[in-house]
């Protein structure tokens, strides 16, 4: 593979034009494991809202680093660690429904963001679904703030601190985390944070503080699972790679450190829905078994029964090609992030392309398309070579 870095610079200037952002940072590891960014209007440094990035860095990566060490399981029943939860179905709701995001919540959160954080909480507590766990495949942030919520509860400690201990810290990652302006360790000047909407919700520019409007209201409470990291690119690249490397990442002088459990890798870039065991999460007699209209492949066949469009690792999307490109093997796994954020990464091609943008700024556009099309032809043109 070999980088051009004057074809990324054109790209990046060609979604300037376009106005499909103002300010980006993309960032690229090789092969051989080196690592090149590129930037736009913008130090490489400078710290984004990394929007849904969050869901798996670092919450869902946390739980699959749990897993593997025996903590947590796939099987646990959510209400054993959150009791609230009165929904129907609430005795069948496991990790992995959460980790696949598998339930049937279709509720927008952005609805409930008028409400306090215990009415928040309580709406996805007594939602009622309309499908049994497992039946679709169905994005958002609902099962993300639950498993945020078991996390917390499991290890007694909130998502920044295990965030920082298990992986910040570790990976030299020192311009990562919630709270950005206020927190205590690595706090980060306004100015070097990338502002992400001028926001009539709130009357004001947003910048340092998160973008989200449910998992804003969230955070007085605690930080969520689904959104309200900070981080910039050098960082993420990291973090990247050490999943990329098993759970191994390089330390001082040379040496190499573990960060998360051997078997880290296999957990992202497989189908979670073709894994050992997978079944008994499915519901029987699911009409859709089988069917996947995911992504560009389900890197492996479907059980009967296997949720709609079940193409999904576990805990992190796998081989979405609308964001993803068609240039990434079945087994290339990544994240989207709401104010223009991306990760790809295909461990057969042992290459990752990290994007961190201000999309949304000054304002908000009605649907992902662009974004999502700008971040498929940056894959294409970094995986194609």
């Amino acid at each position: 593979m070999a980088f051009n870095e004057s074809n990324i610079e054109r790209l990046l200037s060609q979604g300037e034009s376009a106005g499909v952002f103002h300010k980006a940072v993309a960032g690229f590891i090789l092969p051989d494991g080196t690592t090149r960014t590129v930037a736009l209007n913008t130090p490489a440094d400078t710290v984004f809202d990394i929007a849904s990035l969050t869901k798996v860095c670092p919450t869902s990566t946390l739980a699959l680093c749990y897993i593997l060490e025996g903590k947590l399981h796939l099987d646990d029943r959510v209400i054993d660690y959150i009791p609230e939860l009165q929904t129907n179905y609430r005795e069948d709701i496991c990790v992995f429904h959460l980790l696949t995001h598998s339930l049937d919540y279709r509720v927008p959160m952005k609805t409930l963001r008028t409400l306090p954080p215990e009415g928040i909480l309580n709406a996805l507590f007594t939602y009622k679904f309309s499908k049994a766990p497992g039946a679709d495949f169905n994005y958002g942030n609902p099962a993300s703030v639950l498993l945020g919520i078991i996390l917390q509860r499991l290890t007694g400690k909130d998502l920044q601190q295990q965030g920082r201990e298990r992986f910040f810290e570790p990976l030299g990652m020192t311009r990562s985390g919630w709270d950005p302006l206020t927190r205590e360790w690595n706090a980060i000047p306004r100015e070097e944070i990338a502002p992400t909407e001028i926001c009539e919700f709130r009357g004001r520019e947003i910048c340092g503080e998160i973008h989200d409007e449910s998992a804003w209201v969230l955070r007085k409470l605690f930080p969520v699972g689904s959104a309200g990291m900070f981080s910039c690119v050098p960082d993420l690249l990291k973090f990247v790679h050490m999943v990329m490397n098993d759970g191994i990442a390089a330390g001082a002088n040379g040496s190499e450190i573990r960060v998360a459990p051997a078997g880290i890798l296999k957990m992202v870039s497989e189908n979670a829905f073709t894994r050992e065991g997978a079944a008994q999460f499915l519901p029987a007699g699911n009409s859709t078994a089988g069917n996947s209209t995911a992504g560009n492949s389900t890197a492996g066949d479907l059980p009967a029964g296997a949720a709609n469009g079940a193409c999904t690792a576990l805990g992190w999307e796998l081989a979405q090609g609308k964001f993803m490109g068609s240039r990434v093997s079945p087994h290339a796994f990544g994240k989207t992030g709401f104010t223009g954020a991306s990760i790809v990464a295909d461990p057969i091609a042992g290459a990752a392309v990290v994007l961190l943008s201000d999309f949304t700024y000054p304002h908000r556009e009605a649907s992902a398309d662009r974004i999502h099309a700008f971040r498929a032809s940056l894959a294409d043109a970094f995986f194609g070579f």
